[in-house]
C-alpha cells in the first residue's frame, strides 16, 4: 500500500479574513512556500513548530491581537521572520509592531509582490546557523562573480575597487536587477565586512516611522514611543547602511540625511544629545534621480553627496549570457530549501528563458522558477511548463515594476490549477475548494470558455 508523503508547512499565515487568507495561501504556494493558515493568535501558537520558517501576521485578530501574538511568538522563536499586516495606517501601531519584534510592517491594501519581497529579505537577514548561511553565500556569489557578460565583468571590477574605499556609492538600475545583492557584495568585499550591514527600505514605512527608523527616537517622542530606541545609523555606525529606493525618501527627511552625510552627526527624534556615526552609505534607486532633481522633488546637494561613485546594474535582457548560470543557481537554491533533488532544463526551456525580455529582471526569473517548480511533475522542465508565465500579456511582473494585485493572483492561480488538472472542472473545483458553478463562472470571466 503506497505511503502518502507528509508535507511539512514552512510558512504560517495568520489572518481571520477568509478571502485574504485564501489568496495569501495561493500566492505563497505559487512562490514555492508550503503554507498553513490560522484564524487566531491561539491557533497560530498551536501551529508554530520547528518547521515554520516565517510568519505573516495580521494585527486585527479576534481575542489575542497581532501584537500580543507576536510577543508570544518571540518568546518561542526569537529568530523567526515575522511580517505584520494591519488595516490601520498609523505610526503608533507600526512602532509597537517593530518594538515587539516584527521584521517589517505593511498596511492594507498592499501589493503581494512587496509582501513576499519583504518576507524573503527578512528570511535572509535573520541570523541562521553559520554553515547554511556560508553555503548559501557561496552559491549566490557564483552568479555575480563569474559573469559571461563583458559589461558586467567590468562592473564587478569597479565594484571590487569601490568596496575597498569608504566613499558613498549609488547603485542604479531597473527594479529586480539585484541591487540589494550588489550592496551586500560591496560590504562583503570591504574592510567593514566584520561589522553590521543594515538595510532600510525608504518607501516601506510612513514618514514619521521612517525618521525614527533612520535616526532612532527618545522615550515620549511621539505616541507609542514608550522606550528609547537606537536608529539604523547608530546600529551601522562602524559598518554599512544600505538605503534602498532612495528616490522615494520624503522631502522632509532629505535635509536630515544630507546633514548626516556631511557632518556624520544627528539627533534622535525628540532627543537633544548630538550623536555621531561612521556608517558607510550605499544607496540604490530604480528611478532617474537626476530628473527628480530637475523636477524639484529631490535635493541636488543630497544627490551629489550620495552619487560619489555610481554603479549601474544592467538589466537581465542586457546580459542574456548569464541567464543559464543564474537559472541553474536559483534552481539549486529552491531544491536545497525544499529538500528536493532538483530540476534540469530541456533545450527548449533554455531557449524560452533566454529569448524572454524579463521586464522584472532577476526577481521575475526567480519568481517564475519558484512557481514552475512548485507544480513540476518531472525533474526535466520543458518549454511548455513556462509558457503560461512567459506570456507577454500576463507577465508575473509588469514592465512598470508594478506588483500583482490580489485579483491578478487569484486569476493566475485559477488558470494554473485549471491547466494542471487537464482542464478538468471537477478536479479544479476540488483543489481550489470552490463549486463547479464557480469554476464555470471563472472560465467565463477569464475568457477560457
Amino acid at each position: 500500500m503506497p505511503i502518502t508523503p507528509v508535507i511539512t508547512p514552512n510558512l504560517l499565515i495568520v489572518d481571520d479574513d477568509e478571502t485574504i487568507q485564501r489568496l495569501l495561501v495561493i500566492a505563497a504556494q505559487d512562490l514555492g512556500w508550503r503554507p498553513t493558515a490560522a484564524v487566531s493568535g491561539l491557533e497560530a501558537l498551536q501551529k508554530l513548530d520547528s518547521g515554520i520558517e516565517a510568519v505573516i501576521l495580521d494585527h486585527g485578530l479576534p481575542g489575542m491581537n497581532g501584537l500580543q501574538t507576536l510577543v508570544k511568538i518571540r518568546e518561542k522563536s526569537p529568530d523567526l521572520p515575522v511580517i505584520m499586516l494591519t488595516g490601520f495606517n498609523d505610526a503608533e501601531t507600526a512602532v509597537q509592531a517593530l518594538r515587539a519584534g516584527a521584521d517589517d510592517y505593511l498596511t492594507k491594501p498592499f501589493e503581494l509582490k512587496r509582501l513576499f519581497d519583504l518576507l524573503r529579505q527578512a528570511r535572509l537577514t535573520r541570523k541562521k546557523s553559520p554553515e547554511p548561511t556560508w553555503e548559501r553565500k557561496k552559491i549566490i556569489s557564483k552568479v555575480a562573480l563569474h559573469s559571461d557578460n563583458p559589461h558586467l565583468r567590468q562592473l564587478l571590477g569597479h565594484m571590487a575597487k569601490a568596496a575597498r574605499l569608504d566613499s558613498n556609492i549609488l547603485l542604479t538600475g531597473e527594479s529586480g536587477t539585484g541591487k540589494s545583492f550588489f550592496a551586500r557584495e560591496i560590504h562583503r568585499l570591504s574592510p567593514r565586512v566584520a561589522e553590521e550591514f543594515i538595510t532600510v527600505s525608504c518607501p516601506a514605512l510612513p514618514r514619521e516611522l521612517l525618521e525614527s527608523e533612520l535616526f532612532g527616537h527618545e522615550r515620549g517622542a511621539f505616541t507609542g514611543a514608550t522606550a528609547s530606541r537606537a536608529g539604523r545609523f547608530e546600529q551601522a555606525s562602524k559598518g554599512t547602511i544600505f538605503l534602498d529606493e532612495i528616490g522615494d525618501l520624503p522631502s522632509g527627511l532629505q535635509p536630515k540625511l544630507l546633514n548626516v552625510l556631511q557632518d556624520r552627526e544627528f539627533f534622535r527624534v525628540g532627543g537633544s544629545k548630538l550623536l555621531k556615526t561612521d556608517a558607510r552609505v550605499i544607496a540604490a534607486t530604480n528611478v532617474d534621480l537626476r530628473r527628480r532633481v530637475e523636477e524639484g522633488s529631490f535635493r541636488e546637494d543630497l544627490y551629489y553627496r550620495l552619487n560619489i561613485i555610481e554603479l549601474r546594474i544592467p538589466a537581465l535582457r542586457e546580459r542574456r549570457e548569464d541567464i543559464g548560470a543564474i537559472t541553474s543557481t536559483i534552481l539549486k537554491q529552491i531544491a536545497a530549501r525544499r529538500g528536493s533533488e532538483g530540476w534540469d532544463l530541456s533545450p527548449g526551456a533554455k531557449e524560452a528563458l533566454h529569448d524572454f525580455d524579463w521586464p522584472g529582471n532577476v526577481r521575475q526569473l526567480e519568481n517564475v522558477l519558484e512557481r514552475v517548480t512548485a507544480f513540476a511533475e518531472k525533474p526535466l522542465l520543458q518549454a511548455d511548463d513556462f509558457l503560461i508565465l512567459l506570456d507577454g500579456k500576463r507577465d508575473s511582473v509588469a514592465p512598470s515594476g508594478r506588483g500583482l494585485t490580489l485579483q491578478e493572483v487569484e486569476r493566475d492561480a485559477f488558470i494554473q490549477t485549471y491547466l494542471r488538472t487537464g482542464k478538468n472542472k471537477a478536479k479544479t473545483a476540488r483543489e481550489l475548494g470552490i463549486s463547479e458553478r464557480s469554476v464555470y463562472n471563472l472560465l467565463g470571466r477569464h475568457g477560457l470558455k
